[in-house]
């Protein structure tokens, strides 16, 4: 599969990729998953990622999410 360079700031990415350490269970074991959070800016976003093993992910899209 091919994916467009998506890169998020590396304050987001170190933000997302620990609450999705913290959460890694509901995770495990799923190569495609969609975390949701709040970004650095204090919107909600779906972070789309592939799961490559705890503390190894590619987000590759964000979007955001209506309130």
């Amino acid at each position: 599969m091919i994916f467009k360079v998506f890169t998020l700031p590396p304050a987001e990415y170190a933000k997302i990729r620990s609450e999705i350490n913290t959460y890694y269970t509901k995770y495990e074991g799923k190569k495609y998953a969609v975390h949701l959070s709040y970004g650095i800016d204090n919107k909600p976003y779906r972070y789309y990622f592939i799961n490559y093993g705890f503390d190894d992910y590619m987000i590759y899209n964000r979007i955001g999410i209506r309130r």
